[in-house]
């Protein structure tokens, strides 16, 4: 909203904004399942009437790792989370997991982050980062930081690119920019005027994010693999129907 100049960029706007999206909501105008809230989380397992109920829910569930047979493993990095919502529009339907970083990360998800890389690089994987963050001394510094540390602390080696925010995007785009920081003491190298990843469309950030991972995949091997994918969600039909018919055990 801030970008195309709707609103401006404080707090008793954002406050205002709001209210609105609130009665825009009750009045229809906005479906309540537009936004989410990714903090509040039910706890507790999940049950079933019977069988089929779960055989069901295992059929919606069910995702082949279309991957298996490429020899690549892509991962998309945010700097925020809200940024991830919209990246994972896009990876979702590839199988892609979106990783929201939330600035600098921390000691324990950097090790999460090796563990993963090593796991797929000894299945043989080339493994693939690609990161949207904000265009300021920060959002700069955490990219190189994080590989940094990734590197020296655990010794794994990865391809890492940063598909948004660039200078030539900020261009391209006409993206509202604001002042850099003068307190920020990583600013002494930057040049220029700040960008934040928001300013980017979501539709731009979609097709950033199904570009970079589509330009990896082996479209024969990736086909074959959704053919076996549809052929294994008719295995939970053929398994559902004989529960119900009563022949389960044959």
């Amino acid at each position: 909203m801030v970008s195309v100049g709707l609103i401006e960029k404080t707090e008793p706007e954002y406050r205002k904004l709001s209210g609105y999206t609130m009665q825009w909501r009750r009045d229809g105008s906005i479906q309540w399942s537009s936004f989410v809230d990714s903090t509040r989380w039910y706890h507790g397992v999940q049950t079933f009437g019977d069988l089929s109920e779960a055989l069901e829910n295992s059929k919606a569930c069910f995702r082949r790792n279309l991957w298996q047979s490429q020899n690549i493993y892509v991962e998309i990095w945010t700097e925020k989370e809200a940024i991830a919502a919209i990246a994972q529009q896009a990876a979702d339907p590839f199988g892609v997991h979106v990783f929201p970083m939330k600035g600098f990360g921390s000691g324990s998800a950097l090790y999460t982050l090796a563990q993963s890389i090593r796991y797929y690089q000894a299945h043989g994987k080339e493994v693939y980062i690609y990161h949207l963050g904000d265009h300021d001394p920060s959002g700069r510094c955490i990219d190189e930081s994080t590989v940094r540390n990734l590197r020296e602390d655990h010794g794994v080696e990865f391809h890492f690119s940063r598909i948004a925010v660039t200078p030539d995007q900020i261009k391209q785009y006409n993206l509202l920019t604001r002042p850099t920081k003068k307190t920020d003491s990583r600013a002494r190298n930057f040049e220029g005027e700040s960008v934040e990843v928001d300013a980017l469309a979501p539709h731009v950030i979609r097709q950033l994010v199904e570009t970079s991972i589509s330009q990896h995949i082996n479209t024969a091997a990736w086909e074959r693999e959704k053919e076996i994918e549809d052929m294994e969600r008719e295995t939970f039909d053929l398994m559902a129907w004989k529960y119900k018919q009563g022949d389960f055990d044959e």
